[in-house]
Order: structure tokens, then C-alpha cells, then sequence
């Protein structure tokens, strides 16, 4: 073979690879026309398509049949904790994100693990939930709690690449899904309570090169410099309108939370919902629409909006729906942002009529909604839009100081309110007249969306575990199953093997505790289909609860550095109270589940002071009922604590923890290291 033929020969070998190569990631992920496609047989994006309405013509499970529905397969987590990802569906296998940004494939049809990619992040600055993955071209795209933005490969799950992510790490952490699009992934930061500047990034697929960032706060409507700390974090999920090009994001509550005082005014684009142009190299805002102003009440806008055609007023409409944790309920015309329906589906008693205050003020909803973030979803055959939502009040006190903003810390007037005996109701309105047709009950919290299916259901859930299938024309209950665990994550459909099945993770309700829950099962992938009735059981061996994260910041200590007050009574005492107040979310061995660590490097690397670590524990424990602990159980939960995380005890172990002041207290710089007390393993 000449040097001709043996170039030849290698660039039509090169090109035949690049073929193969190309279709195997077609095979393993969408393509960019598959997520602009509307294959019914798939869940592709994390609220099915990029309209986020979750509504498949699937009709295979239909109202004559919906009580034959069983348990076909279900598969233990490793990763415990708060579970809220959809489960994506692509050519028969499952993606699904773990509560501390670990990522599983699952055969579809068995429910048995593929491979799983394991993380455990560097820090935790909130709440530990992740709210889903993306995928496309070969691809499987994460955004995590310590600000990174990760891709896999769709067929191993071996890392491609990874890069930082929140312009702010101090304040900022990623919940929020990954959404592809146009070879970008686009994702918003949380953090809102920790006094961030929220906004809204583009990641190349690519590389995961910075593509446009856009900040959410309009400086020139926020009194002064309260911008600097503003919160509008976007941490729901968005939706894109693609013939458009159009972004539609809901940034939420403004900081500090609670505190009106120094920021009165639009304060945007808290609260809101902005559509936006993306076009071009860089966002611009086309129009926007707020829905509380001079919010004191955690009112985040916090359901990923929902893009629909629907009849109003006997013309249809491209319109687009929005709802938050005040129960506010608007549908608006897509093209203008002009409101055409608004309503409250929740009681909003003192809401708009009280402001927190160092007293107490009774107002409804909590701050778990209302509304929360999966929303609902709308159904073209009956011109229904079904929304669930939550009745829960509160009482909403502040603190007697002014809040002051601090790194990493929250930005608030105060212990956000005690959680009661929460329910919840599904509520359908009619988009002809913005009229409720009917609405159902729910015996807990309504937070786990609706999907609606063409053959007349709509399936929704409680945050005590149940699922359901009602009718879209009566809310008649059609069938219903108890998951013992709770559901914060959406219901998903999709079709393997001719077999239409529904899947649903199921886990720890974590911050959306209420004070009525049920106890909790461990977390499972759940898949449900007609006629099952031996279920498939997977446990999850080949599965790591947590892999160290090779993102930690550098710098912190082996062991802490400092001592405090406490005594070994205080240590004994504290250890009960903690196991019975404070375990189910922070961990038994502190390690982190549903909040974050309270011992150990990822509890170390957050820096934390002393005083910020009493505060946690004095203003926001236990999460149901904050600051309600007799003063003598909190100094025995320091105790306990200082103890697990080698503070050697002063004054020889005879002066306990004070109850009161700790200003006279010397720092302490918290080490990696722990010693549980009773010499337990580290």
C-alpha cells in the first residue's frame, strides 16, 4: 500500500469511527432533534420537554384499568436522603441524581444498576437535594452542592469533564436540574437565604467553557446598595420555548428573608417571572411579570413554569403558568407577560396582611408552600390545568437584632417558622373562564407535581407517601398506593418493552419535613406498571453511599484547634437529644443526609465560627419546630457536638456549656477529624 492508499484508508477509518462514535451517543442519549422531538415513548428532559409540561399522549394505562397498576421493580439507594430528581428515560435505561449528586443508570425494565457515578461534595452549604440530570450527545450533565458542573459519559459514567461553576461559592450551591440545550447547559444557583446575587449560567456541552451568565438583580429598583445581597436565586427549574428562542426563569425571595426594612420596593426580579432572549451571545429580557412585591414571607416563585397552547375565553392562546409559595396561581400570554387568570389555591390568611415581627405574626402558608417547586402540569383534552399545593400556617417571628450578612451563613430576620400538620390539595381549574372545576384532598403536603396522561389521568402525590391516579374530568380517585417513603420528586412515564411504565424516587422529606410524616422508608427508584404484582426487589449492592470528592478546597485542619466549656453529663444528655431532634436530617454519626455535616472535612471545610455553630443549632433545630428546645437540651447538643468534633473540653470538664451568652467563649477552628464520644469508629 502506498502513502496515497494508506491516507485513503485512514480517513475513511477515521470516518467510519467518527460515525460509530456519533451513533453510539445517539443510542445512549438524545440528540439535539430527539430533545426538540415529542416521542411520548421517552422522558428526555427533566420535566419531560422543554415546555416543562408534564403531559404524555401515552394511553396504555387508562381509567379502566389504573387499578391493575403494581410494583414492577424497586431499587435501594446508597445515597440516603432527600430524593426529588426525575428519573430520565432514553433507549431503556434510567438516569437518575441521588440526593448528594450522585448519578445512577438503571435498566428501564428491570430496575437492575448499570453503573453509578458516586460523589459526596466538598461542602454542603444547605439543604443536600439535587434536582436531576441532563443528558444529550453521549452525555450525562450535573450540577452540584459545592458549585461544580460535571459531564459523564452516557455508557460508563466515567467523568468527561468538570468545572466550577457559581460565580459565589460562599453563598451559592446548585439544586436545580441540568437543562441542554443547543449545546449548552443551562442551570441557576440557590442560595437566596444566604444573601447571593442570583442568576442563570450557560455551560458549554462541549467542554463545560462559560458560555453567558445573567444576573437576576435589576439594580436601579432595589433601594440603595441592598442589591449587593439581594438573593432571586433561580433554583426551581426553567422552560424554554424553542420556537422563540425564548428562557423563561422564576427567581425567588429577595434578602435578607423575613426583613423588609432598608429594601422596600420592586427589589427585581425577585419574585417573579422573566422571559428571556437568548438568542444572541448574552440574555436580554423581553418582558417580566412579579408576583409578590416587598415580599416578607419567603414567597419564592418557586414552580418551574409551564409553556402551553390552551382556550381562553373561547380563543386559544400560547400562554404560560406560574405559581408560588404564597399560593398564587397566574397564567399570563406568552408573548406579553399580560396576566389573563390569577388565583390563590392555598389559604393566604394574613399573608399579605402581616409582616413578621420579634413577637410572632400568624400567616398562612408556611414557608413550604403554597405552591412549591414541581408545580403542575396541563391537559389539552379537558382544557384543565392541575396544580397541587400545600395548607400548612405558621407563626412568623424575627429575631430581636437586625440580621447581618455574613459568608456561608443565612440571611435572615430569623428561625424560619415551626412546621404544623401540613395537608395538601390538588386543585384543577378550567383555562376558559381561570374557574376551580373541583379539587382534591390530600391527607399531607401536595409537593410532588402532576402527570397527565391522554387517556384521561392525572397522577399526583403526598409528601407522606402516597401516589395517586385520579380522573382529569371529576378528581374521582382511581387508584392509590402508599410508598412508605416520602415523595418530593415528580412521577415520570415512559414505555420499554411495549410495557408503559411510571417511575418515582422516593426518600427523606428532609427540609420539607412536616410536624404530622409519617417515619420514612430508605430511598428507592420506584416502577410501576399494569398487571404487575410480584415485584422485582434490588438492593443496592455494587452502589457507594458516598465518594470523597476530589473538589475539596485545601486548607483545612486535621484536628480543631481551641477548647470550650462542656461536661461529660452535657455530652451523654446531648447525644439523646440529638438522636431524637436532630439525626433524621444532619445524620447519626453528624456525617449529613438531608442537611449538611456537622463533623468531618465537609463540615470543616465550610469554616465555620463558634458562634455561627450555636446559631444553627439555637435558631434552626430541630427543623419542625426551631428554636423551641429548653435552653439546657441546646448547651447539651453543643456539647455532644464539640465532643464529636475533637474540641478538648476546658476548665478540666467541670464547667458545662453555658445556656445563655457565649460571646466570652474563645474561637475555635474546626479540624476534619472526629471523636465520637464512647470511642465509636472515625
Amino acid at each position: 500500500m502506498n502513502a496515497k492508499s494508506m491516507s485513503v484508508w485512514v480517513a475513511a477509518l477515521a470516518m467510519g469511527l467518527g460515525t460509530h462514535l456519533a451513533a453510539a451517543a445517539k443510542t445512549s442519549t438524545p440528540d439535539s432533534a430527539a430533545l426538540l422531538g415529542a416521542n411520548d415513548n421517552e422522558w428526555v428532559l427533566p420535566a419531560k420537554n422543554y415546555e416543562s409540561n408534564p403531559y404524555s399522549g401515552l394511553k396504555q394505562i387508562a381509567p379502566n384499568n389504573v387499578a391493575s397498576l403494581g410494583l414492577a421493580w424497586s431499587t435501594a439507594l446508597a445515597d440516603e436522603g432527600q430524593q426529588e430528581a426525575a428519573a430520565l428515560s432514553w433507549n431503556g435505561t434510567l438516569f437518575i441524581a441521588t440526593a448528594h449528586n450522585g448519578v445512577v443508570a438503571l435498566d428501564a425494565a428491570s430496575g437492575k444498576l448499570k453503573w453509578q457515578f458516586p460523589y459526596d461534595p466538598s461542602y454542603i452549604i444547605s439543604f443536600s437535594v439535587n434536582r436531576g440530570v441532563g443528558i444529550a450527545d453521549g452525555k450525562v450533565f450535573m450540577a452540584t452542592l459545592d458549585c461544580r458542573v460535571i459531564a459523564l459519559d452516557a455508557e460508563t459514567g466515567k467523568q468527561v469533564w468538570n468545572v466550577a461553576g457559581c460565580s459565589d461559592p460562599r453563598n451559592s450551591f446548585y439544586s436545580m436540574a441540568a437543562y441542554v440545550y443547543k449545546g449548552a447547559v443551562i442551570v441557576g444557583h440557590a442560595g437566596g437565604d444566604y444573601g447571593t446575587e442570583g442568576s442563570v449560567t450557560a455551560f458549554s456541552t462541549k467542554d463545560g467553557k462559560q458560555l453567558w451568565d445573567w444576573s437576576t438583580l435589576k439594580r436601579d429598583t432595589w433601594p440603595g446598595n441592598s442589591w449587593q445581597h439581594g438573593g432571586a436565586a433561580v433554583w426551581s427549574g426553567v422552560s424554554i420555548d424553542p420556537k422563540v428562542g425564548t428562557l423563561f426563569v422564576a427567581p425567588g425571595n429577595p434578602g435578607p428573608d423575613m426583613v423588609l426594612k432598608g429594601r422596600e420596593g420592586p427589589d427585581l426580579y425577585s419574585n417573579s417571572l422573566v422571559a428571556l432572549d437568548i438568542n444572541g451571545k448574552q440574555p436580554k429580557v423581553k418582558w417580566h411579570y412579579q408576583l409578590v412585591k416587598n415580599d416578607t414571607h419567603d414567597a419564592d416563585a418557586s414552580m418551574i413554569p409551564v409553556l402551553f397552547t390552551a382556550k381562553v375565553a373561547g380563543k386559544m392562546q400560547d400562554l404560560v403558568a406560574i405559581g408560588d409559595k404564597a399560593g398564587d396561581f397566574v397564567v399570563l400570554d406568552r408573548k406579553s407577560g399580560k396576566p389573563l387568570h390569577k388565583l390563590a389555591v392555598s389559604d393566604q390568611t394574613g399573608f399579605f396582611t402581616t409582616v413578621p415581627t420579634v413577637e410572632g405574626t400568624h400567616a398562612c402558608p408556611n414557608h413550604g408552600g403554597g405552591i412549591e417547586w414541581l408545580g403542575g402540569g396541563y391537559d389539552p383534552e379537558s382544557n384543565l390545568f392541575f396544580v397541587p399545593s400545600t395548607e400548612e400556617c405558621g407563626i412568623w417571628k424575627l429575631d430581636a437584632n437586625p440580621p447581618v450578612y455574613a459568608p456561608g451563613q443565612a440571611y435572615k430576620g430569623g428561625a424560619l417558622p415551626k412546621r404544623g400538620k401540613g395537608t395538601g390539595v390538588l386543585t384543577a381549574i378550567d383555562m376558559d373562564t381561570g374557574a376551580v372545576r373541583w379539587r382534591k384532598p390530600l391527607p399531607f403536603p401536595g409537593q410532588g407535581g402532576a402527570l397527565i396522561t391522554a387517556s384521561g389521568l392525572v397522577f399526583t402525590s403526598d409528601l407522606g407517601g402516597s401516589l395517586y391516579a385520579l380522573s382529569t374530568t371529576t378528581g374521582e380517585q382511581l387508584w392509590h398506593v402508599d410508598t412508605g417513603s416520602a415523595v418530593v420528586a415528580p412521577i415520570t412515564t415512559h414505555v420499554v418493552g411495549g410495557q408503559q411504565y411510571l417511575n418515582v424516587v422516593v426518600g427523606q422529606a428532609g427540609n420539607q419535613q412536616t410536624a404530622n410524616l409519617p417515619t420514612p422508608q430508605a430511598s428507592r427508584v420506584l416502577a410501576f406498571r399494569l398487571g404487575a404484582t410480584q415485584a422485582v426487589v434490588n438492593s443496592s449492592e455494587g452502589q457507594v453511599a458516598r465518594a470523597t470528592s476530589k473538589n475539596a478546597a485545601a486548607g483545612e485542619v486535621a484536628v480543631s484547634i481551641g477548647n470550650a466549656p462542656y461536661t461529660a453529663e452535657q455530652v451523654t444528655a446531648g447525644a439523646a437529644v440529638y438522636a431524637q431532634h436532630c439525626a433524621v436530617c444532619h445524620g447519626a454519626q453528624l456525617q449529613g443526609v438531608a442537611a449538611p455535616a456537622m463533623a468531618g472535612p465537609a463540615f470543616a471545610r465550610t469554616k465555620p465560627t463558634l458562634a455561627q455553630l450555636h446559631t444553627v443549632v439555637t435558631k434552626n433545630m430541630p427543623l419542625t419546630a426551631p428554636g423551641t428546645l429548653p435552653a439546657a437540651d441546646y448547651a447539651a447538643i453543643m456539647a455532644y457536638m464539640l465532643s464529636y468534633e475533637c474540641v478538648k473540653p476546658s476548665g478540666e470538664g467541670k464547667t458545662p456549656f453555658p445556656t445563655g451568652d457565649i460571646s466570652a467563649l474563645k474561637p475555635i477552628t474546626f479540624g476534619a477529624k472526629i471523636c465520637p464520644p464512647g470511642g465509636g469508629k472515625e
